[in-house]
């Protein structure tokens, strides 16, 4: 055997057992490789069904979340929805498809791309309110939290949460329509409102008190009222936040200094203000400035006492004149019955005719000062004022007053009791009833007393059949010294002093009567 056969064979010959080295390397790699890809399958498969489950499970989230919740693509094409964006959005169902651009309104179209550019930017968009129009044509207003949908650290897509806010929105505009409206008011109103805290230290003004008070809406936030206005020494504003602090509303005068160091007098209404917990957390006040009615009503006390004053002197002054008056009368009626008496054998009938009338227009001058006088002292008096039993008092007129024969006088209903001046009471009834009698031109007169009642008041009736009044002169007979006629029982002060008497008690008087079929005279009496 030549020399390169057999380096040939040796050649062969390792390669023979290199193959077989190699052929057993990649038996036992392909049994490991086996045995891999068997726990390959494994985990594959437990991954698939975890998968499924969580799909499952997402799916189930997707399809019931309460909220609207939507994917779309970046050009704002559906691609899924859930139910609940069905009903928001105005489709038929989650298959349906469109662009939620399509919905934008064009007012708030510029609106939306500038939230979308910052949505890509940023990734996620908060709290973004927007009007749209659905697939059915209603104006929705909507609230929107939204992120970016990445693959690949590529942005493909976007998602969004889409909540119905049309009704909370509509609310809050009439509240805050509401809140603005009654700003307006407090701003505006005659009325200073104050808002303190529990240590009298104010939080807010309007900006009539800032001119009640003088002073700055600067100055007066943090002040504490009392040091600023009080001017009482018995500490006013200091006891009633006391009651604030106990839950007690009410109304209150004081008089303050202002900043121009004038004295004023606020009328001020003052209620606790709470906290949601229920806590007393200050007070509010309202405050009106009386000064001017204050100043009249120190005007009217002095008037009033001057008045008083003045129909005291004047009670007297007509007592006086009066007395003075009817005693030269009864001496010129003496004077006149002596000189009758005299020459009664002298005198003949003209000149006792006219002695006659001389007596008659001194009994008339009598009775008009005497009635003239009692006009002057109807005047109120409290202390006398007391209960008048109507029923007794009228039936004890009827006893003492001369009624004629031909003259029926009846009382219709039993008569209150009522809170009044007796005299005065009695003096109305006489008048009203005795004016009746002496008027009746009938052969058979009848006068008629009655009463019904209201909520507040009696309102009595006097009425008769006599010879009536005309229309005319239904407001003239109320006026002092006015008379229907010359009849010498007539002073013309009678009616005058019965409508003094009804308004002294309050009430009112009137009258419905027709010529030649009698009178009624209405008046009431407060209860």
């Amino acid at each position: 055997m030549s020399q390169i056969e057999e380096v040939l064979k040796r050649a062969l010959a390792r390669e023979k057992a290199s193959r077989k080295a190699a052929e057993e390397i990649l038996e036992a790699k392909s049994a490991e490789l086996y045995e891999v890809n068997l726990k390959l399958k494994a985990a594959n498969a437990e991954l698939q069904t975890s998968y499924s489950k969580t799909s499952s499970q997402l799916q189930g989230v997707f399809e019931n979340i309460v909220d609207a919740y939507v994917i779309m693509d970046l050009w704002g094409n559906i691609l899924k929805m859930n139910n609940a964006a069905v009903d928001l959005l105005g489709f038929e169902s989650t298959k349906d498809s469109s662009n939620l651009m399509s919905m934008v309104l064009p007012k708030e179209l510029k609106k939306v791309q500038k939230s979308f550019k910052k949505l890509l930017n940023e990734g996620s968009l908060t709290d973004f309110k927007i009007q749209i129009l659905t697939n059915k044509k209603d104006i929705k207003f909507v609230h929107i939290n939204a992120s970016i949908i990445y693959e690949n650290e590529q942005a493909v897509g976007a998602q969004g949460i889409v909540r119905d806010i049309t009704l909370e929105s509509a609310y809050q505009e009439v509240v805050e329509a509401e809140r603005q409206k009654y700003r307006n008011i407090i701003a505006n109103m005659n009325l200073g409102l104050v808002e303190v805290n529990n240590d009298d230290e104010i939080l807010m003004v309007n900006q009539r008190f800032v001119e009640m008070s003088g002073y700055s809406e600067k100055e007066l936030l943090g002040s504490r009222a009392a040091e600023l206005f009080e001017a009482d020494k018995e500490k006013v504003i200091e006891i009633e936040n006391k009651r604030r602090l106990d839950g007690i509303s009410n109304s209150y005068e004081l008089k303050i200094v202002n900043k121009m160091k004038e004295l004023r007098y606020w009328l001020i209404s003052g209620a606790p203000n709470y906290n949601v917990k229920g806590e007393v957390i200050g007070s509010i006040g309202i405050h009106l400035d009386i000064t001017e009615f204050k100043n009249l009503e120190l005007q009217k006390e002095i008037l009033l006492k001057k008045l008083e004053k003045s129909n005291d002197e004047l009670q007297e002054y007509a007592h006086i004149v009066s007395h003075d008056l009817k005693s030269p009368l009864r001496s010129i009626d003496a004077l006149v019955t002596w000189l009758r008496e005299d020459n009664k054998d002298k005198f003949d009938e003209v000149s006792f005719h006219n002695i006659n009338l001389i007596q008659i227009t001194l009994e008339k001058m009598e009775q008009l000062i005497t009635d003239v006088l009692i006009y002057s002292s109807v005047t109120e008096d409290t202390d006398k004022k007391a209960d008048v039993d109507l029923d007794e008092l009228v039936s004890g007129l009827l006893e003492i007053l001369y009624i004629p024969e031909h003259v029926e006088v009846s009382v219709k209903v039993k008569l209150p009791v009522v809170k009044g001046f007796k005299p005065k009471l009695q003096q109305l009834f006489q008048n009203l009833i005795s004016n009746a009698i002496k008027f009746i031109d009938k052969e058979e007169g009848r006068v008629e007393i009655s009463m019904k009642e209201s909520a507040q008041y009696y309102e009595f009736s006097v009425g008769d059949n006599g010879i009536g009044i005309e229309k005319q002169f239904h407001d003239k007979i109320f006026k002092i010294f006015h008379t229907l006629n010359k009849s010498k029982e007539s002073t013309g002060v009678g009616l005058s002093i019965v409508k003094k008497i009804v308004e002294l008690h309050g009430g009112e008087i009137r009258l419905e009567s027709e010529l030649g079929k009698g009178t009624i005279f209405y008046f009431t009496l407060k209860k």
